[in-house]
């Protein structure tokens, strides 16, 4: 019950936290036993994505170390939560997990959904990590107790998010076909260790294909670069928005596929471009600036007309944004100042940022509202402050910052023309040499990939 209750909330505060979508959602049967296997890149967060994008109720395993506190572990199991041990619990702990796959089988048997992390690792990166064996074990000896009539289905999943450790960045989930162990039945009888090798093998294939790969982890900060130079370029001459989260998804698949062949056919032009974009983006940073202001289309734009236009903007929407700061963001700035200071692992700085402050913001909003009720005492003043304002206002902020930031950017970027042009004109040049690098190797790649097709 307790996990219905909280869903809903969840879900409104995960859309602040994320700009998120997803494809594949129908691909979850509602009848039959289900594996949900992501990849995991950003602890507590990865099995709330996919939870709440589930109809049905999922159980998701977490570190078995956080159940010792009897407290904690009702908490956990009431949010649907069961202890996995791991080797770096010791090899007593371990043990305990003969109970963990034996409620595994139990919930497929029952056609549950599970969640489980074939990585059994949380690293922040944009890549698969080598496949353990326990889902497979799990899954195989639940259809060998039930002699294959069971039909337990894996979905491969891919989780990619822009920057998973920011608030407002980007999350895209694609949801592969599900796997039919009943497939691989016969192999399994004949030879259960090659069955099951094979069958990792397959998963870890697939869930690949669904995510953003950069084989070498030295081209990470690259990849991160031409995202911000090139992605909007990219998607426009195929005819796409960079808005919509699926066309950058793809943009960023491809990118990434462009960068690996790169490093495989031409390493120094890798090295070259690592240099400059890295030279560039320091650059724009120093300066105040982001790339999108130096793109030629945004640079057009800028004309009398729009800087009346914006300015009138910023005066109108500036009131509104500040009240709507005052009464929603103290909760994040308290809960990103304790996480800057206190959480140094990066795969766990999301979860408890968005956590704490999803908890500090309904206790500020409680004060607000107990305040707002003492002050008017009035039912329809604080209905409407608490049903409509709050809201409505929060939502409007949201949405207004990055609208405020363009033009604020807009604004840096001619007074900087004004007073040091030559120093635009350096930035407008380097961006121009690393496009027409980028686009060289675009055309080679592209070149390649039809020759490989013929």
């Amino acid at each position: 019950m307790f996990y219905w209750i909280i869903k809903p909330f969840v879900f409104i505060f995960f859309r602040v936290f994320y700009r998120y979508d997803y494809k594949g959602r129908t691909n979850i049967p509602f009848d039959k036993p289900v594996i949900l296997a992501p990849n995991h890149v950003n602890a507590f967060i990865d099995p709330i994505a996919l939870g709440l994008l589930c109809d049905r109720r999922v159980r998701f395993f977490a570190r078995g170390d956080v159940f010792k506190n009897k407290m904690a572990a009702k908490i956990l199991d009431a949010l649907s939560i069961s202890p996995m041990f791991r080797i770096q619990e010791g090899y007593s702990e371990i043990k305990k997990n003969d109970k963990t796959f034996e409620e595994c089988r139990r919930r497929l048997t029952n056609n549950e959904v599970i969640l489980l992390f074939p990585e059994a690792i949380c690293v922040q990166e944009r890549r698969l990590r080598p496949l353990k064996k326990g889902l497979s074990r799990i899954v195989f000896q639940t259809e060998e107790t039930m002699d294959f009539k069971k039909d337990v289905l894996i979905i491969p999943v891919g989780l990619n998010y822009t920057a998973a450790y920011k608030f407002r960045s980007k999350l895209f989930i694609d949801i592969g076909e599900p796997i039919s162990i009943k497939d691989y039945e016969e192999k399994y009888k004949l030879d259960k260790v090659r069955t099951i090798n094979e069958f990792t093998k397959v998963l870890e294939r697939k869930m690949s294909e669904r995510m953003v790969i950069l084989k070498n982890t030295d081209n990470d900060k690259l990849f991160v670069n031409l995202e911000e130079i090139y992605m909007y370029q990219w998607l426009k001459n195929k005819g796409e928005l960079e808005s919509n989260l699926e066309n950058s998804y793809h943009g960023s698949k491809e990118l990434a596929d462009l960068i690996n062949y790169i490093d495989e056919t031409n390493p120094a032009l890798t090295v070259s471009l690592r240099n400059k974009t890295t030279e560039y983006i320091k650059h724009v940073r120093e300066s105040g600036l982001r790339d999108h202001l130096l793109r030629p289309d945004s640079i057009e734009k800028i004309t009398l007309l729009t800087f009346i236009l914006e300015f009138f903007i910023v005066v109108f929407g500036m009131p509104l944004y500040a009240i709507g700061m005052i009464i929603n963001y103290p909760p994040y700035y308290l809960a990103k100042r304790y996480c800057d200071k206190k959480i140094r692992n990066v795969e766990f700085l999301a979860s408890v940022y968005a956590n704490l402050a999803m908890i500090l913001w309904l206790l500020y909003a409680m004060i607000q509202i107990v305040i707002v009720g003492l002050v008017t005492r009035s039912w329809l003043i604080l209905s409407i402050y608490t049903v409509v304002l709050l809201p409505l206002l929060g939502y409007f902020t949201l949405k207004f910052y990055p609208i405020k930031e363009k033009i604020f950017g807009r604004w840096r970027l001619l007074r900087l023309v004004r007073k040091e042009r030559h120093v635009v004109e350096r930035m407008v040049n380097e961006r121009f040499e690393i496009i027409g690098e980028v686009e060289k190797a675009i055309r080679e790649y592209k070149s390649k990939l039809k020759i490989m097709q013929q």
